[in-house]
This record gives structure tokens, sequence and C-alpha cells, in this order.
């Protein structure tokens, strides 16, 4: 098997799934984030994964990075972005700086679009968009526990003289564990999972509950199904349709999820910035585009942007 060398800038737990897994395949690995305790952990003790799947992997030290800068002497296939969406905007100019042509970026990423972005900084022929189709969290510094992988992911391009690309490495991604199909219909699989995010992120987020919790509740059930159902009326006028039962299948897959907490509701309780607006936000945005009202969207919309503000301290 030929060996590549890989980059994964983001080591929360997709960025960290998938690094894991191509460095157990033989892959040469480079994990870069700025959470120093977490790196620090990784290059003492390695990255654990545990929960769905059991994985226990070293780095070189030299392959631990703490910062975009650290990428300046670095040679690199493929360079997978696993940062929030929110922040491609600071960070893609960062990684123009000190990265080599030559490199291939790969959004894996939660959101409608990021891919985008980030072939405006390196071109539609060297980027790529996964769309994953599993989920994780940091249990503890180097230690990630895999909630479930409803297999495959899928991979594609936004041009088609990337196509080559996105096929060799849904094979390369696959050899190594987790399973991945390319797609030419990218957007298509985009669209599926946003929908999906919007429908339960912001409220398990808002709730600070998980995603079992929300879909046993009647309430909350309800209310992300009406979600679901807003989010495809907006996909369909903009020419993505999905199977019959589509609303069916969203709701069994959510009921699936088990006692998961969503990146947003990690986010909201960091109070950290959320990726709302490559979520519901963009549900929204094409929604108005077509003249298609979106009221429940709209409204989760500004009570998370309500809930990322910072406390109100009295005088």
């Amino acid at each position: 098997m030929d060996k590549y060398r890989f980059g994964v800038l983001g080591a929360g737990p997709v960025g960290a799934i998938i690094a894991a897994h191509l460095a157990k395949a033989g892959h040469d690995v480079i994990l870069i984030d700025i959470l120093k305790a977490h790196m620090d952990e990784i290059k003492k003790n390695g990255l654990s994964i545990t929960g769905f799947k059991d994985i226990n992997v070293t780095f070189p030290k030299e392959n631990i990075c703490y910062g975009i800068d650290e990428l300046n002497d670095k040679d690199i296939n493929f360079l997978f972005i696993s940062v929030k969406a929110s922040v491609l905007p600071q960070i893609l100019p960062l990684l123009k700086q000190v990265t080599k042509p030559g490199i291939t970026y790969i959004s894996l990423q939660n959101g409608l679009d990021n891919e985008d972005l980030i072939a405006e900084e390196f071109g539609k022929e060297n980027t790529l968009r996964i769309v994953v189709n599993y989920a994780g969290n940091l249990i503890d510094n180097g230690k990630i526990r895999m909630s479930f992988f409803n297999s495959p992911n899928y991979i594609g391009m936004i041009d088609s003289s990337a196509e080559k690309k996105a096929k060799e490495l849904a094979e390369i991604i696959s050899k190594a564990g987790l399973e991945t199909s390319f797609t030419p219909e990218i957007k298509k699989y985009e669209w599926e999972k946003i929908i999906l995010n919007a429908a339960l992120s912001p409220v398990c987020a808002l709730t600070r509950r998980t995603m079992k919790q929300m879909m046993s509740c009647k309430d909350t059930r309800n209310l992300s199904e009406a979600i679901l159902r807003e989010a495809i009326e907006v996909a369909t006028a903009n020419g993505y349709h999905f199977k019959k039962d589509f609303l069916e299948f969203c709701m069994n897959y959510l009921d699936k999820a088990g006692h998961h907490r969503t990146s947003m509701h990690v986010d909201i309780e960091k109070k950290n910035p959320t990726e709302i607006g490559f979520i519901n936000g963009k549900i929204v945005k094409y929604g108005k585009e077509k003249g298609i009202p979106t009221p429940i969207n709209s409204t989760i919309v500004s009570l998370i942007r309500g809930s990322e503000l910072p406390e109100y301290i009295g005088a």
C-alpha cells in the first residue's frame, strides 16, 4: 500500500478519529491544534479512541504541532481542515502563508459551503469535501470517545479536475477502517447532513441535553421534526431531492444517536462561537433566496446567537 503524509488541522473528535485511523494504517500523520494540554498528552502517551472503536496510536514527536506556523517546514500530500467552520475566515489566510504548493485541502467539518471558502484560497482543483457520519466527544486530554459511525462517509469535489484525488482518498480512508464512498453529488450529502444537524444540534445546545434525551421527549422531538420539514422544503426548492421517505429516515437516524453531546452543545458550554451560521443559518439564507419562510430555523438561529453572548454583569 502506498503511504502518504497527511496533516490534520484540528485534533477535536472528528479530526482525531480520522488521524488515529490513518496513523494506525501506517500513514505519516501530522496533528495541528492549539490545545496545549491535549497535544502534550498525545505527544507523551499517544491518541486514544474508545467507545464505538478502540484505538491507541502514537505519533513521532515532530508530528505534533501547536500552531499553523509549524507547518512551514512540513511536506504534506493531503491536509484535512477539521476546525470549526466559524473560524475558517481567520485560519485560511494563515494557512496560505505557510503551506507549500501541491497540497490537496479537504474540508472535514460541519456546515454547508465550507469547501467553497477553501477553494477561494487554494483553487477548486485542490479542494475536496468529506461529509462524515461519525461523531465523538473529547473526554480527556488525548482521549476521544467515538459515539457512533453510521457508515459510509462521503467524499467529493467542487471541480471535476479533482475527481481522481477524491476517489483515491475514499479508498485510502476506507482501507484505514472508516468506510468512505466517492460521490459526484457531494452538495446533496452536505444538505442531508446539515438538515440532520439543524434538527437536533441546536436543540441540544439550548437545553444542554443529549441527543437521546431530546428524541425521547415528545415536545423536543416534535420541534426537531418541524425543523426537518422546513429544511427539507428549502433543500427541495434549491434542487436537492431526497428519497420519498427522507423525513422518516432522518427521524430514525436521530433516534439512534444515543447519549451524545453535540458539538454545538459543547461550544455553548465552553462559551465558544458555534457553527449555527453554517447550519440553520444556511437554511434560512437559502430559504430567503427562494422566498420560502423559515420561522422555526430563524428562531433557532436567534436563540443560539443570544446564547453565544457573554454573560451580563450588572452594576
